[in-house]
């Protein structure tokens, strides 16, 4: 799923960092479902949110003093969309936008990196059509620009177009072979349920990670892959070095948190997802708090973040974010079962990806169509993801049909992550209990 992932909500990695000279390294990226993506950043350079903030403001100088400069721009609204994955904040996006159209502006012609920076912000906002659209005209004009490169592959795989995604990795790593491009095709690996390959080449991308925002992003990526696989303690050291490596990693902290529920320490997931949504309330990690909360007895302050989740989710529609598969998922679990199937087809209309079958699929079983909920959950698990959730899914969908496969989708989707939702697995467990 996007642990938007948002992945997603998922967000784009962006480095954007001024040098004295007013020159400029830039990089952006996204994965799904952990959103990762193309940096084409100097070595030095570390985005921390003071860093970042530094950045911004002698941008924001540099622009006053010479306003027709359509680069900086560019290199603003990157920063104003790395501003928003390390804060949670959706309100940078629109602003983001603002300073990208001036770029194009101040130049219309020939701007590849003002588009480049565009289809990271599509991306970013979850809008994987437009997302292409900028990335390839960025692309025309610059056929080696790392970005737009990275964002070509992120886009068709979110649009579920698989094999041409296929093909433009191979297309970005002859033209800009790098530790990005390896990380895409270590992703592409996994959601082909390939996990000892994407292992393996996260294993080598981490050998070129020569920034510390890099090496704490990989680790991460390296950790999820080694919890699901029961490898917990070497699951903990990466995450462990992740952190230290990069303070203001959301991802890496949210690792930890699933990593404790996998340990069996549920106080501790606690505390770890109740920092991190006081310092990004990102609708992905208020609803694993309250689903925690909700598994623990804890009914009403498992609502009072549902309505958290239900601000910030307005919050990020309002500022351009299409979150219709998250609200499906949200919906279809906690809360109407209606609003979920019509925020499903939206998302399934948009990108008809793995994600969105499952989220349609879901959505038709909980209002009780699970004829056509059995095509969608197929369609979610064709590539042979090991992803829990597709998984436990098909399995209660295949339960609610009286198919005898249920039982072992069920028993997968449950081996598959130790660090799944506890509610999510009690579910599952008590569709198992009624098979038995």
């Amino acid at each position: 799923m996007r642990r938007s992932a948002v992945l997603a909500l998922v967000a784009v990695v962006v480095a954007a960092v001024l040098a004295v000279s007013g020159a400029f390294a830039i990089g952006d990226g996204t994965r799904n479902p952990r959103r990762a993506a193309g940096l084409d950043v100097d070595p030095a350079a570390l985005a921390t949110a003071a860093d970042l903030g530094a950045s911004i403001a002698a941008l924001q100088d540099h622009l006053r003093a010479q306003p027709r400069d359509a680069r900086s721009w560019a290199t603003l609204g990157l920063a104003y969309v790395e501003q928003a994955r390390i804060t949670g904040d959706p309100t940078y996006y629109p602003k983001a936008a603002g300073v990208l159209r001036r770029s194009l502006d101040e130049q219309p012609e020939d701007n590849a990196a003002a588009l480049a920076a565009r289809a990271a912000l599509d991306s970013a906002r979850h809008d994987f059509g437009a997302a292409l659209r900028a990335a390839r005209a960025a692309l025309r004009i610059n056929p080696y620009e790392l970005g737009a490169l990275s964002i070509q592959v992120d886009a068709l795989t979110e649009l579920g177009r698989y094999g041409e995604a296929l093909d433009a990795l191979g297309q970005a790593d002859r033209r800009r072979p790098s530790l990005q491009i390896f990380a895409r095709y270590s992703y592409a690996h996994e959601l082909r349920g390939d996990q000892r390959e994407a292992a393996a080449l996260l294993d080598r991308s981490l050998e070129g990670a020569s920034t510390a925002a890099d090496r704490a992003y990989l680790l991460t990526l390296r950790a999820d892959l080694d919890r699901k696989a029961g490898r917990l303690g070497l699951a903990e050291r990466d995450l462990g070095e992740a952190v230290r490596s990069d303070r203001d990693t959301l991802a890496a902290t949210a690792s930890q948190a699933r990593l404790a529920v996998a340990l069996g320490d549920l106080d501790r997931a606690e505390r770890v997802w109740r920092g991190l949504v006081d310092r990004a309330p990102l609708p992905s990690y208020v609803l694993e708090l309250a689903e925690l909360l909700e598994a623990t007895g804890r009914r009403r302050q498992a609502q009072a973040q549902y309505a958290v989740l239900e601000a910030t989710a307005r919050l990020a529609r309002g500022s351009g974010v299409n979150i219709e598969l998250e609200t499906a998922r949200y919906e279809a679990d906690h809360g109407s079962a209606a609003a979920a199937l019509r925020a499903a087809r939206a998302a399934w209309s948009a990108a008809p990806s793995i994600w969105s079958a499952d989220a349609l699929g879901w959505a038709l079983h909980r209002t009780g169509r699970d004829e056509a909920a059995i095509r969608h959950a197929r369609a979610a698990t064709r590539l042979g993801t090991e992803d829990a959730l597709l998984w436990i899914h098909r399995g209660s969908i295949e339960a609610a049909l009286g198919l005898p496969s249920a039982t072992g989708h069920l028993h997968r989707g449950l081996a598959g992550d130790p660090g799944l939702s506890p509610w999510q697995a009690e579910q599952a467990r008590r569709v198992l209990a009624t098979l038995r």
